[in-house]
């Protein structure tokens, strides 16, 4: 075991840090896909160094059944793996792997119980409306809101959850949740992941009604309502509404139909390379730096 070993997720760790607090001057539909790719390839770069390490450690541990582990899964330079790094991971990547489990388990009980309730207004004077995911899904809106909103700002309303699920946003938000359930200090990442959903799900319903202020001010209202309670709404809950109406109450973000389309590209490059360059940087320094030691 090398320093190469952790590089990747050092730099996809930094990465993330930086992308959690820096905000992005894109199109909020470029800011999502960007920051959704680089949750999801943090998450596959933590377990997928864990696993590799933990594979190692047990190969260390019984080194005759490391006979039946492939080449590719074992260090280059079959380097022992000291029992306070291989532990550490071995119980890290058991309670990522837990917490994965446990996240996914919730969303579909949380899922099944909104399809459920889609089918039909929610029996509450509380304004809610959510975005359910899936063939039985739809619009989830309460007696609430149908009967303190206006026809006009129902449709406000709508189009901004049909957006949430035109663009399939329930994945985006899933990748900021794993992101920030499997490395709890990357939550800035998950908040401004969110926080871009909700900016296009807006700007895609104030081009549809062609009055970004009267948006401004149905989401202002509906915020202002009542918070959201507990349960399968809160997965979708709304996110940074007073930054959400300053921007919309502003002029409308460029589309970035050049620099979008090739940062997206250029970090999903990147990110998904580095989640798998583990392996390859680990074999290639050992391919390189143990025929130069034996020269020594």
């Amino acid at each position: 075991m090398n320093w190469f070993t952790v590089v990747p997720l050092a730099i996809m760790l930094a990465l993330s840090t930086v992308l959690g607090r820096m905000p992005l001057p894109l199109h909020p539909s470029w800011s999502a896909r960007l920051l959704a790719t680089t949750c999801a390839m943090t998450v596959v770069a933590a377990l997928g160094t864990g696993v590799f390490v933990s594979i190692n450690y047990a190969a260390t541990l019984a080194p005759a059944a490391a006979a039946h582990v492939p080449e590719w899964a074992l260090f280059g330079d079959d380097t022992p793996v000291p029992g306070m790094v291989g532990v550490p991971a071995v119980l890290l990547t058991a309670a990522g792997l837990l917490v994965i489990g446990r996240t996914a388990t919730g969303w579909m009980a949380e899922l099944r119980t909104a399809q459920v309730q889609a089918r039909e207004p929610l029996e509450t004077d509380i304004p809610i409306a959510v975005a359910v995911p899936g063939r039985h899904g739809g619009v989830l809106l309460s007696r609430g809101m149908l009967r303190g909103f206006t026809a006009e700002e129902l449709h406000v309303v709508f189009q901004h959850e049909t957006s949430h699920l035109r663009h399939r946003h329930h994945r985006y938000v899933a990748c900021g949740a794993l992101v920030s359930a499997v490395l709890p200090p990357l939550r800035p990442l998950d908040e401004r992941l969110r926080l871009s959903v909700e900016r296009w799900a807006d700007e895609e319903a104030a081009e549809a009604v062609g009055d970004r202020a009267f948006v401004a001010r149905t989401i202002a209202k509906a915020a202002l309502a009542h918070p959201l309670p507990a349960g399968p709404a809160a997965a979708f809950a709304e996110s940074g509404v007073v930054k959400r109406v300053q921007a919309l109450l502003g002029t409308p973000p460029d589309r970035n139909t050049v620099t979008g389309p090739l940062l997206f590209m250029g970090n999903g490059f990147v990110t998904s390379s580095l989640t798998g360059a583990t392996l390859q940087l680990d074999h290639a320094a050992a391919a390189c730096l143990l025929p130069l030691l034996a020269l020594s």
